[in-house]
């Protein structure tokens, strides 16, 4: 058995359709009809959709060419949404074989589910596996590699991109997405917040779905892993990406918030901040973004 070939499951179908199988209630409806039944996060969305729009462009591009058979890794994959996703603008192409991996297994299960069912996507296989301890791949294995918002969880990020460059084809691409250490709003809401004693940051964390620990910083729960352990500044993350076997390509600098329902209960707040991503867009400072996404060659 290679690494592609997984077992399917007669109870596959009762997976997708089943609701409430985690906090997230990931069903067949994929994100689409209740991604936001909990309530309105009009800057949550568009941070995620921006993010997923440039992810997939990205690997998009590194695979796209060409009928020779190409690889692509989701280290960190969840559900297997980008990979979906990217499958299908690809237009379910058999010669693009798609492999995810992470730590939570009703994830992997859920995903694999998917592949196994639905038609089009046999091309996607799902595995447990663990970074930190080595990915079970040889060595120039993949053509991109996608990994968002999972570096900033890694203990050892440094050890972590040095073994997706392992895995990586020379002249492989590599996507990362994580968030910033420092930015400019960080610091004015960090002083806001000790100005009013907390109550800033727990009603902004109440609106992401997060409470607060003694110290007053957000308990981030994860099924598996860390939580955020390893945010950088900028200059520290590209200087860590050259130092791991990486040339950078492309920045993009994502918007100033990542979002939370708190801002959709004021509505003028809202509407400022919707205006101030506009000229952020325009103006493109990296000491406003919330976040960053990086395209990467391997060396």
């Amino acid at each position: 058995m290679n690494a592609y070939d997984h077992d399917q499951n007669p109870d596959d179908l009762d997976i997708l359709l089943r609701r409430g199988l985690t906090p997230h209630r990931v069903t067949l409806e994929d994100f689409v009809a209740y991604e936001w039944e909990a309530g309105s996060n009009v800057l949550g969305a568009r941070n995620s959709a921006k993010r997923d729009s440039v992810a997939l462009r990205w690997l998009a591009a590194a695979v796209q060419h060409g009928q020779d058979q190409k690889s692509v890794l989701d280290v960190g994959c969840a559900y297997g949404i980008h990979l979906f996703m990217l499958n299908a603008t690809l237009g379910k192409p058999r010669h693009v074989d798609m492999l995810g991996v992470d730590l939570f297994p009703d994830a992997i299960r859920w995903a694999n589910a998917f592949a196994t069912t639905i038609p089009g996507f046999a091309n996607c296989r799902f595995r447990i596996a663990d970074l930190s301890s080595g990915l079970p791949f040889e060595a120039d294995s993949f053509d991109a590699v996608n990994f968002c918002d999972v570096l900033e969880h890694m203990v050892e990020p440094e050890a972590a991109l040095k073994e997706i460059a392992r895995v990586t084809k020379p002249g492989g691409a590599l996507v990362v997405s994580t968030p910033l250490r420092d930015s400019i709003f960080k610091r004015i809401a960090a002083r806001g917040n000790r100005a009013v004693r907390g109550r800033l940051y727990r009603s902004y964390y109440a609106g992401k779905g997060a409470a607060l620990d003694e110290a007053g910083r957000p308990i981030m729960e994860t099924a598996v892993g860390h939580d955020h352990v390893s945010e950088m500044t900028l200059p520290e993350l590209k200087a860590l990406c050259e130092e791991t076997g990486w040339t950078i390509e492309d920045i993009e600098l994502m918007p100033i918030m990542s979002g939370s329902r708190w801002f959709d209960r004021h509505a003028v707040l809202l509407a400022a901040l919707v205006l101030l991503e506009g000229l952020h867009e325009k103006l493109r400072r990296p000491g406003w973004a919330h976040s960053v996404m990086l395209r990467l060659r391997k060396i």
